[in-house]
């Protein structure tokens, strides 16, 4: 069995599932990856890193009989990647997030695509099949599989939840920030392409996510641990990507969304507005065809109808996220200025 449980054997693949109180979901990540791994004609070690769990997430993973890592404090999903890393024994590191599930021969599908591309790290995407049927679960993980089919070949950022990098080139960059708990595989993909690496997504290597949304994790995730951290990453002069959906196209949708929502508050007052809020609708629907296309094929009018809506809520809270980014950066800075003049007067 090519799965390694021997410790004298060298794997050709380490499989890093960073897990926090994913008993949950687990189970389902794991038998995808241990059934794929019997099938692959190298060796892989798969490497659980448990995040300080509170339910039995580290109990789940040692029935599989996996390289299980226990953190003895919570130091969040950078750090337990870094850790699985720091142990795997193949030069090439998959990992992979414990709420995900491999999509039928995605396991030997990355490795290939690293040989095949000759790049230094490929990164998925995930499904069209997404496991929650809430109507916010399914538009949220449903625009996620949108905007990672939609990007270019040629990537400037990663993606922890279903990536392969070659440890070598992992290594060289330092691995992901461990001071940085959000975003902190773009940070890492924007760090490694400005060495020199190279990324490149395929848009066939995917997983099905089993996240379940809400309205206030939707809310929370995208400005608390989305809008903001880009923005500041993008302030402190790190390079972001003109492409999934920090794209140019992206950024006009979201003025048209300010713009309609503006338009929609403003029209009792001033009814001539009613026809550019239209308008606005059609550039909105437009700018985002594929997106509503999609929707609709998978859901209906109901869901396409609640997507168009949802997705101008996340252009508002995102420009919000974004103003609230440039005004921490803001007061940071002012901060550090101060620091150094009290320093200076003290020296």
């Amino acid at each position: 069995m090519p799965i390694v449980k021997d410790e004298s054997a060298m794997p050709a693949l380490s499989v890093v599932v960073p897990a926090r109180d994913a008993a949950a979901t687990v189970p389902r990540c794991l038998d995808a990856i241990t059934s794929q791994a019997a099938q692959m004609p190298v060796g892989v070690e798969i490497i659980v890193v448990d995040d300080c769990s509170s339910d039995a997430t580290a109990e789940i993973a040692a029935r599989y009989g996996v390289r299980l890592v226990k953190l003895a404090h919570h130091l969040g999903p950078s750090a337990a990647r870094n850790r699985g890393a720091e142990i795997a024994r193949a030069p090439v590191l998959f990992f992979l997030d414990a709420d995900v599930v491999l999509a039928p021969h995605a396991l030997a599908r990355g490795a290939e695509a690293l040989t095949a591309s000759g790049a230094d790290a490929v990164m998925g995407s995930y499904d069209d099949d997404p496991d929650a049927r809430s109507t916010v679960s399914r538009f949220k993980n449903l625009a996620h599989h949108y905007f990672h089919q939609r990007a270019r070949a040629e990537a400037a950022t990663f993606w922890s939840g279903c990536g392969v990098v070659r440890r070598e080139v992992f290594a060289a960059s330092g691995g992901f920030d461990e001071e940085q708990h959000s975003v902190e595989d773009i940070e890492l993909g924007s760090r490694m392409v400005a060495q020199g690496a190279r990324i490149v997504l395929d848009p066939g290597l995917q997983v099905k996510h089993l996240k379940r949304w809400t309205m206030r994790s939707l809310l929370a995730t995208d400005v608390l641990r989305r809008a903001i951290p880009w923005t500041l990453l993008w302030l402190e002069g790190r390079r972001l990507p003109d492409d999934l959906n920090l794209a140019a196209d992206q950024r006009i949708a979201a003025i048209a969304a300010l713009a309609l929502a503006t338009s929609v508050v403003a029209s009792p007052f001033m009814p001539a507005l009613w026809l550019l809020a239209g308008v606005l609708v059609v550039l909105g629907l437009w700018l985002n065809r594929d997106l509503y296309r999609l929707l609709l094929r998978k859901g209906g009018a109901w869901l396409a109808i609640n997507g168009f809506l949802l997705q101008q809520l996340y252009y508002l809270y995102s420009i919000f996220g974004f103003a609230a980014g440039v005004a921490i950066f803001g007061a940071r800075t002012f901060s550090r200025r101060v620091e150094a003049v009290l320093r200076r007067a003290g020296a």
